[in-house]
């Protein structure tokens, strides 16, 4: 459940000042929104996917609906927003793979609590939740709940931008949490990320914790434990949507029942593979994963996602 967007991409090694232009060494578009690319995510990793979301009734809304089809994701419950926009971001990417966006929300913010309805999650086993609006995070946990569905979250920025206070109860409970360094510093009020982690711990009930680190891979907190994972050494091309397929290998990997340090080593080759290609959907498929681990010597990992997806 969440944003599905249109992103428009520019590569440059600068940004310009006011009235200043600066030369673009690349421009790309394609499909963007965080909920919308784990949904792809999910699917390119072999598990069925349904995406929730709104969207414009315009040339764009058709495009993006096309390319989640084409993927495999179950687009039905889509909705159609006839007086916006669909949603649009720009991307600056830096020739270091970096990234800045700009964002027009439009359509997305057509989704309502109402939405998140029995019929939407009947045949469901895992609800992922990846915007910022506590209203929507409330409506799914309820839901996951009242239908004995596990749930994980992404708020992103504009969720840790409330704070810990606003959120704690939005949150609490929720069985996998993720988001990055920056905003777990900004919810734990420490620079370190570990120490920030425990104390956000300390105040929500949450099953499990994960901080991405970016090219430093990612750590897990559960029951009490941390849990540490090195990402693996790439040349990034453009980091956007790596947390998304980040959480997608994560939750394909807990829907396997792999053990934390496997989930983490899974998601962290995923996340890997996709930094090295352009665009927020250019996640790697199934067998990518188990080639690129089964190529660094994790053949026993690779044996059993293998044995579990039969």
């Amino acid at each position: 459940m969440g944003n599905l967007n249109l992103d428009i991409y520019v590569k440059a090694d600068a940004i310009p000042r006011p009235d200043e232009a600066v030369d673009a060494y690349e421009t790309y578009m394609g499909g963007g929104g965080s909920a919308a690319n784990f949904s792809v995510a999910v699917a390119r990793l072999g598990l069925g996917s349904r995406f929730l979301g709104s969207v414009g009734n315009d040339q764009f809304g058709n495009m993006l609906i096309k390319e989640l089809e084409s993927e495999g994701v179950d687009t039905r419950f889509i909705k159609r927003i006839s007086h916006e926009r669909t949603g649009t971001v720009i991307v600056i990417v830096g020739l270091d793979g970096s990234k800045r966006m700009i964002r027009y929300t439009g359509a997305n913010l057509g989704l309502t609590p109402s939405d998140v309805i029995n019929e939407v999650i009947n045949g469901v086993s895992h609800i992922h939740v990846a915007l910022g609006r506590t209203e929507i995070i409330e409506s799914a946990k309820r839901a996951a709940r009242s239908m004995g569905l596990t749930i994980s979250i992404d708020g992103g920025t504009a969720l840790a931008k409330k704070g810990l206070d606003v959120i704690r109860d939005v949150v609490n409970d929720v069985d996998v949490w993720f988001m990055n360094s920056f905003e777990a510093r900004e919810l734990g009020r420490s620079e370190s990320v570990v120490r920030a982690a425990e104390n956000i711990v300390g105040r929500v009930k949450v099953r499990e914790l994960i901080v991405t680190l970016g090219s430093r891979g990612a750590l897990l907190l559960k029951d009490g434990e941390v849990k540490y994972s090195d990402a693996f050494k790439v040349t990034p091309v453009d980091t956007t949507g790596a947390g998304d397929t980040f959480a997608a290998a994560y939750i394909t990997a807990t829907m396997l029942d792999l053990d934390p340090i496997d989930k983490l080593v899974f998601a962290n080759a995923a996340a890997s593979l996709k930094v090295t290609r352009r665009g927020a959907r250019s996640s790697p498929r199934l067998n990518e994963v188990l080639d690129f681990l089964n190529s660094l010597g994790y053949a026993k990992l690779v044996g059993e996602v293998l044995i579990r997806f039969k």
